[in-house]
């Protein structure tokens, strides 16, 4: 999810559960925004660079297919134990059930961690009714790559037919 998404949804929940308490207002809207800093963090340690503009650069390309004479470095996911929501909510909602200054901050990093795998069963559905087949050229492959055609809809290609239409974006944008 995108970093508007997350400040827009986890302030309209604070302003929803918390009316008259500003304090637990900014402690939701916070917790569900800067949990993404360890995104910041683990690309700095991968790189060097302590550019925010290189790490969301970065974040926008590496899950596409390279193209043709793209050699950008891709050093895979920039997610850590913290967006694990296995590991993360069991002890924290155990904390808040029993401190209630931990709650506003529990509920924020819950919706972050609802919004950032919301689409997983959605796009593990996809791959699953595709049966291992391409969409467009009908090849048998294991692995396909699942996008987004709109709104909550997804489709699944193989590389070949993604490195296929990378290249005619290309084509189509240098005329």
């Amino acid at each position: 999810m995108r970093f508007r998404t997350h400040l827009i949804s986890s302030l309209a929940t604070g302003v929803m559960l918390y009316p008259r308490q500003p304090v637990s207002i900014v402690a939701v809207t916070l917790a569900g925004t800067l949990i993404d800093l360890d995104h910041l963090l683990i690309y700095l340690l991968q790189t060097g660079d302590w550019s925010v503009v290189g790490a969301l650069r970065y974040n926008r390309y590496r899950n596409r297919i390279a193209g043709w004479g793209d050699h950008r470095p891709r050093y895979g996911s920039l997610r850590s134990w913290v967006h694990r929501p296995e590991l993360l909510l069991p002890p924290l909602w155990a904390l808040a059930a029993r401190y209630a200054l931990l709650r506003p901050i529990a509920i924020g990093l819950s919706l972050h961690l609802l919004l950032d795998h919301i689409e997983a069963p959605l796009r593990f559905t996809t791959q699953l009714l595709a049966q291992a087949s391409c969409e467009r050229c009908g090849r048998a492959e294991q692995r396909l790559i699942v996008y987004r055609l709109s709104g909550w809809r997804y489709g699944a290609i193989c590389h070949r037919c993604a490195r296929r239409a990378l290249v005619g974006r290309h084509a189509e944008a240098s005329t």
